[in-house]
C-alpha cells in the first residue's frame, strides 16, 4: 500500500484510494499490538493521518513550487510503469519472484520526495519538557499513545468507551448543527467533563506527570472527529505531584482538592495541536527558519457586520510595523492574491466571517467583500452559490477558499491567525483523516503556525481575546503559551478589570468608548466569559 500511494498521480483517485484502504493501517496497528510492539504501532498511526497533505508539503519541501523536476518526474513514470508490468506478469507467474518489483519500488521510494518518520524521528522532535498525547480510532476501541523525550506508554479503551466516545461525539454534533443551538452552548461545561471522562485523560496525565514531572508542554495530535474538540479546555481533576511544576489546588482547610482545571493549565508551556507528527516537524523546521516578526497582513470585516473586529484589528495593527491592512470592501479576492504585501508579511491575520461547510469541507472558505447576496443567482456555474441560515447566497468565487489558499505563498510567515467562525474544523467523516479544512490550506501554503476556531465565535470576546493573544506575543511568548494566557485572562477577567485593560489601549476614543459604552450595561465584579463558550473555541496548530 505504501508503494501504491506513491504510484498514483491524480489527487482526487489517491483521495479515493486513501479512504477505501486506509483500514489496511488500522490493521497494521492491531497486529503489532498483539505483538506488543508499540513503538512499530505508532509509527503506522502517525503516517496514516493527514497523508494526503503531508505528501504535498514533502513535495513543496523537496522541489520549489511544488513541482517535481520535469526529469525526476519522468523516471518515477518510467518506474510506475515498470512497477505494473512487472506486477501483470507477476500475477501470471506460477511461482513469482518479487525481488525485481521491490527493487523498482525501493527506487521509486528512494525518488519520491515522501519519506515517512520511523520512531526516532518521532522522538526527535521533543526536548525534555515536551510530551505527546496521540490518538487512534480504531473498530472496537481508541489508543491514546504519551510519547516523550525517552518513554512511549499506551492505553487503549474499552469497546463501551468507543461507544461512549461515538454517542456523545453525534449529540455534541447534533446539538450544535441545530438552527437553534443555545442548548449546545449552554451545556458546553458539562459535556467537556463528559469528554474528559470518556477520555480517561485524568488516568493518563496522572500516569504521565508520574514519570515525567518536569512536563512543561503538550503536543495533542487528534484523529478524526477528535480534531472537533478543544481538548485543551478538558477539565482535568489534578492532584498534587511532588515534581509538579504547577501549585497544588488546595481547599480552604488545607487538605487535597480535586477541583478541575483545564487541561492546558498542567502545562507552564502551553498546548499545541498538529495533525500528525511529519507536519509538526514541518511547522519546527519553518519556524526556526523565520525569525523575524514585525510585518503585518490583515483583512479587515470584509462584510461590515461585524461590530468589533474594527476594534480588534486597530489594536492590533498598533503592534506591527510596517503593516497592510484591507479594510471592508478593499478586501476582495484579487486584492489577497495579486502583489507582494501577503507574501511579505510575518503575521497574516483574518478578521471576518469563516464558514464550514459540513457536506463537502473543499467548499469552506473565509468569506470576503462582496461574497454574499440575496437570491436569486446569476444563470451561471450554480454549484458556486451556497446558502447561508439568514436566506443570503454565498459567492464561493468572491471568497478566499481552501483551493485559493493553496496558492498563496507563506514562505516567510511565522503566523496565521484565523479570527472568524468554524475556521479550526476539519472533515470528520474521511475514514483517511486527510485532515480537509481550512487550517490544512494555509499548512500547505507555508504557515508553521494556525490559530484558528472549533465554533461560531462570539464578535465581543473573539476581539477581546484576540488583541490580548498578540500583547502576549508580542511580547515573546510562543503561539501556545500566548493563546493559553488570553484564554485564561479572558475567563477570569471581571468588567471592572476590563475597562481598566481597554482604557489603556492604543485606540482612537471612539473604539474606546463602544468598549465603554458594552461594558457599562455589565456588572463590575462580574466575569461575563467565564463560559468556556467564549474562551476555550480557538486552538493552536503547529510549532
Amino acid at each position: 500500500m505504501e508503494s501504491l500511494r506513491g504510484e498514483i498521480t491524480t489527487e482526487g483517485y489517491k483521495r479515493n484510494f486513501n479512504e477505501e484502504w486506509n483500514s489496511i493501517y488500522g490493521g497494521m496497528v492491531k497486529v503489532c499490538l498483539e505483538l506488543g510492539n508499540h513503538t512499530t504501532a505508532i509509527e503506522y498511526v502517525d503516517r496514516s493521518k493527514a497523508r494526503n497533505l503531508t505528501e504535498l508539503i514533502a513535495t513543496h519541501e523537496a522541489y520549489p513550487g511544488g513541482e517535481i523536476p520535469t526529469e525526476v518526474r519522468q523516471r518515477l513514470q518510467e518506474l510506475r510503469q515498470a512497477i505494473s508490468e512487472e506486477d501483470r506478469r507477476l500475477t501470471q507467474d506460477p511461482n513469482p519472484d518479487y525481488s525485481h518489483i521491490t527493487q523498482l519500488r525501493e527506487e521509486f521510494q528512494a525518488k519520491y520526495p515522501y519519506k515517512p518518520l520511523n520512531f526516532g524521528d518521532i522522538q526527535s522532535l521533543l526536548d525534555r519538557e515536551t510530551a505527546i498525547l496521540e490518538w487512534y480510532i480504531l473498530g472496537d476501541k481508541f489508543l491514546t499513545f504519551t510519547l516523550t523525550k525517552e518513554t512511549l506508554n499506551l492505553w487503549q479503551s474499552s469497546e463501551k468507551d468507543l461507544k461512549n466516545l461515538i454517542d456523545w461525539t453525534n449529540a455534541y454534533i447534533n446539538d450544535y448543527r441545530s438552527r437553534d443551538n443555545s442548548q449546545w452552548r449552554n451545556t458546553l461545561p458539562q459535556r467537556l467533563e463528559q469528554l474528559a471522562q470518556i477520555l480517561h485523560l485524568d488516568e493518563i496525565l496522572h500516569n504521565l506527570r508520574e514519570k515525567f514531572p518536569n512536563c512543561k508542554k503538550l503536543i495533542l495530535i487528534p484523529h478524526r472527529f477528535l480534531h472537533l474538540f478543544p481538548l485543551h479546555a478538558l477539565p482535568i481533576h489534578h492532584t498534587h505531584n511532588q515534581g509538579a511544576s504547577i501549585a497544588p489546588l488546595h481547599d480552604p482547610v488545607g487538605a487535597q482538592c480535586l477541583r478541575p482545571i483545564p487541561l492546558q493549565e498542567l502545562f507552564p508551556k502551553g498546548v499545541a495541536y498538529a495533525p500528525n507528527c511529519q507536519v509538526l516537524q514541518q511547522a519546527q523546521k519553518r519556524i526556526n527558519q523565520r525569525p523575524d516578526f514585525n510585518q503585518l497582513f490583515a483583512i479587515q470585516n470584509p462584510t461590515q457586520d461585524l461590530d468589533f473586529t474594527d476594534i480588534e484589528v486597530a489594536a492590533i495593527q498598533s503592534l506591527f510595523n510596517p503593516h497592510h491592512i484591507l479594510q471592508y470592501e478593499a478586501a476582495e479576492k484579487a486584492a489577497i492574491l495579486d502583489g507582494d504585501n501577503l507574501k511579505n508579511a510575518h503575521c497574516t491575520h483574518f478578521s471576518c466571517h469563516g464558514y464550514f461547510n459540513f457536506e463537502d469541507a473543499l467548499k469552506s472558505a473565509l468569506l470576503l467583500a462582496k461574497s454574499t447576496f440575496t437570491p436569486p443567482p446569476p444563470n451561471e456555474d450554480q454549484s458556486r452559490y451556497i446558502p447561508l441560515q439568514n436566506g443570503n447566497l454565498l459567492d464561493l468565487g468572491k471568497c478566499l477558499t481552501i483551493e485559493d489558499i493553496l496558492r498563496l505563498d507563506l514562505s516567510n510567515c511565522r503566523l496565521v491567525t484565523l479570527s472568524a467562525c468554524e475556521t479550526g474544523i476539519t472533515d470528520f467523516n474521511s475514514t483517511s483523516d486527510e485532515y480537509i479544512g481550512l487550517p490544512s490550506g494555509f499548512i500547505l501554503a507555508g504557515a508553521p503556525n494556525v490559530v484558528c476556531s472549533l465554533w461560531a465565535v462570539n464578535d465581543l470576546s473573539t476581539a477581546l481575546l484576540m488583541i490580548r493573544f498578540y500583547q502576549n506575543v508580542k511580547s515573546g511568548e510562543t503561539v501556545p503559551l500566548a493563546l493559553k494566557q488570553a484564554q485564561i485572562w479572558l475567563r477570569d477577567v471581571t468588567v471592572e478589570g476590563l475597562q481598566v485593560w481597554s482604557s489603556q489601549l492604543m485606540l482612537r476614543s471612539t473604539y474606546r468608548g463602544q468598549f465603554r459604552r458594552r461594558f457599562s450595561k455589565m456588572e463590575g465584579t462580574a466575569k461575563p466569559f467565564a463560559s468556556p463558550y467564549y474562551w476555550a473555541g480557538f486552538c493552536a496548530i503547529g510549532a
